[in-house]
Parts: structure tokens; sequence; C-alpha cells
């Protein structure tokens, strides 16, 4: 029975109980950890940089999984990602919709010269054709399953067309990529997600927050 790679997201948590919650998610034996960095210029919102993922990685072992939802301006990329090149940091997303041609291809060679997993993201609104000729190099696609920017959204179902399509030409081409879902999974969705053939699921409010008693039962559902 396949398993599935969950991240938590703790976009949605209460920071000044962020520590009760990772110990909670350690606790729980979660592996990895959904680390969303926002910059009031690609998405409407503001969120955390390099130094509370410094106190993060510092502290606990989990294995982090980085989403970048911005636009690089002003900086090369390689600049720009240098400073979140940090211990257990496995995997660095960023969103299509928010680099140009040159700054993909710098994306990924950064990756690869750093032995990160290059992970592409795209937004409800962005189709599968769009990315097709980046898949070969890619370890992951994150298919957004609401729009950037917020935590606590709907889950948007044409998403998961995209999941099962991005399966349909990984397997046809042998491809090695994993794909990954943000959003909205909640009681319902996550049976979803995993019929469609999702790898790694990404869940923020249905995991973490004070009024959340049965965790561990939580985390045994999304893991199959």
């Amino acid at each position: 029975m396949k398993k599935y790679i969950i991240a938590p997201s703790i976009l949605t948590a209460n920071f000044l109980e962020l520590k009760s919650d990772l110990d909670k998610l350690k606790k729980a034996k979660i592996e990895w950890i959904h680390y969303d960095v926002m910059d009031y210029n690609f998405v409407p919102n503001l969120s955390f940089g390099p130094k509370i993922l410094s106190d993060i990685v510092n502290n606990y072992n989990f294995k982090m999984d980085l989403h970048l939802m911005v636009k690089v301006v002003g900086f090369s990329i390689e600049d720009y990602l240098k400073p979140f090149v940090q211990k257990n940091v496995e995997q660095i997303t960023m969103h299509y919709e928010a680099l140009n041609k040159r700054q993909l291809i710098s994306f990924i060679k950064f990756c690869k010269k750093n032995k990160i997993k290059a992970s592409l993201s795209i937004n409800p609104d962005t189709e599968v054709n769009k990315i097709k000729k980046y898949l070969p190099s890619l370890e992951n696609i994150l298919v957004m399953s609401v729009n950037p920017g917020f935590g606590g959204q709907s889950f948007i179902k044409n998403s998961l067309n995209k999941i099962k399509l991005l399966n349909e030409i990984k397997n046809n081409n042998n491809y090695q990529y994993l794909i990954q879902v943000d959003g909205g999974i909640n009681e319902e969705t996550y049976k979803l997600v995993q019929e469609a053939g999702v790898d790694i699921i990404v869940a923020g409010s249905y995991l973490i927050g004070s009024n959340i008693k049965n965790l561990e039962e939580r985390i045994s559902k999304l893991e199959g």
C-alpha cells in the first residue's frame, strides 16, 4: 500500500506557540515541515525568511520543504537563495509564474549544484503544459489547490485533473519527479488527492492548531 509523505505547513501556526506546535509534530513522528516564504510582491502576504528557518533547523531535525512564493527582483537567483541553503533543507519550490525563463533555468542549476531537490509550483490557473519542457529536470511538482498567499482556503477541485495529468506524463516518459499538493486539505479532500495520485501532501490548519486533539489519527489518515 502506498505511503504518502506528509509535510505540515507552519503558515497557519500561532507563532507565539510555534515551539509547542513543532514539539507536537515531532512527537507524532512527522519527518517533513513545509516552510512558506512570502514577499508581499508575488503574493499579497508577508511571512518569514532565513532567520526563523535557522532557528528551526538548529533545534529540530525535520526535513525542510521550502516553498518560496516570491518574485526575485534586484538579485540573482543564486544570491537570493544562498541564505536558505541550511541544514536539512531537502527541497526548494519556486513558482513558474514568478520566474522568467533565465531565472527558472538558474534555479534548477542552483538546486543541482547544492544537492537540493528542485521543485516547481503551478497556480490554479496555470496549465500543466506550461511547464512540460522542464519536467525531466525536476524532482518535484507542487500543484497549488488554492491561490497562493493565505492559509485556510477551500480546495479547488480542478487541481485533481492536474495531478492525474502529471502522473500520466510521468509514467509515459519514465520521469522521476514526485507530485505534491498544497491547499485546502481536510477530512474530505485528502482522499481525493490520494486517489488522484499525489505523493506529498501539504496540510496546514488540518494538522496545526491548539484545537486539534487527534493529531496522530489525522496524520495516519494522510499517510495512507
